[in-house]
Order: structure tokens, then sequence, then C-alpha cells
């Protein structure tokens, strides 16, 4: 009887901590990025990008006053490209998940939670950088010059323009 009150027991929390791993929608971790089904281009991608070391050698202490927003969607081939990367620069610059947020959306750039109301996303993915005062800028689909030169302009409040930038 304790065994099987045991197998019973591990097959529900390894159904359980599956589900975690299975959503489409909404928010999710880096650990969702490396290790869902819906993902398994991640790693590959994120190990096979080379830094921009060059630009990286200079001073991002700025960057741990924004939050940063991702908002993606798991079958688009430029968030396959680009979040694997952007997330190896953040984790080359020490930058705390904590002030992370990774948003899931489906092909018509929405979510059932609606976390993307009111942020005018158009494109995936969207990198949103908001300090105390709102949002400071975006980078969208890709990036201008490269997404280490992108982020440094932001955070360092150069003149910045994502890719589908009109007045």
């Amino acid at each position: 009887m304790k065994k099987f009150i045991l197998i019973i027991t591990l097959l529900f929390l390894g159904c359980t901590s599956n589900e975690k791993y299975s959503t489409n929608e909404g928010v999710v971790s880096v650990d969702y990025l490396f290790n869902s089904n819906n993902t398994q281009w991640f790693e590959n991608n994120y190990d096979s990008y080379d830094l921009d070391i060059n630009t990286l050698n200079n001073d991002f202490s700025n960057i741990n006053e924004y939050q940063i927003e991702i908002y993606m969607n798991t079958r688009c081939h430029d968030s396959e490209r680009e979040v694997p990367r952007f997330i190896k620069i953040l984790n080359e610059l020490n930058f705390s998940e904590d002030n992370l947020k990774i948003v899931l959306l489906n092909s018509e750039k929405k979510s059932s939670s609606g976390y993307e109301n009111g942020k005018n996303i158009t494109n995936t993915p969207t990198f949103i950088f908001l300090n105390e005062s709102g949002e400071k800028n975006r980078i969208v689909e890709f990036p201008f010059e490269n997404l280490e030169k992108d982020i440094f302009n932001i955070i360092n409040n150069e003149d910045y323009k994502h890719v589908y930038y009109s007045e």
C-alpha cells in the first residue's frame, strides 16, 4: 500500500511540475525558456550566440535602474533568434531576473490575461525598458545595430529609435 501511495504521489508531482513548462501564454521565467518543450530551440540559440564583448566592456551599470519586459511568441522565428541572445546578454551583465518579466503571446500578439494591453505590441519580440517614470524605450522585433549596442544606447540615454519608429 505504501508503494502504491508513493507511486501515485510521484506521478501526480511529475504531472503538475510539467504544467509550468506547457503554457503558451502568460508570464514565464527564464527557466521556462530553457526547459519547455515549446522552446526547444532556446538553449541551442543561447549557446551559439557570440556576445559583442567590445560593446559589453562599456559601462552598463545603468541597466540595474530598469525593469525589462519581453513580449514574445514561442513559434515566432524572430523571438527564436533574438530572445536567447537578449537573455544571454542580460546574464552576462548579471541583470536580476527579479527585474525581468517575460510574457508569451499568441499569434495575434495577445494573451488571455491581457498582459499586453496598453503596451502597443505590434511585433514579436518586443523588449520594453521601464524606469520609475514609465517606458524609456523599446527594441522591436530585431535590433537597429546589435542587441548589445541598442541596450547600451537605451540605458545611457543615447539617441535611440527602434527599427519601426516613426513620429
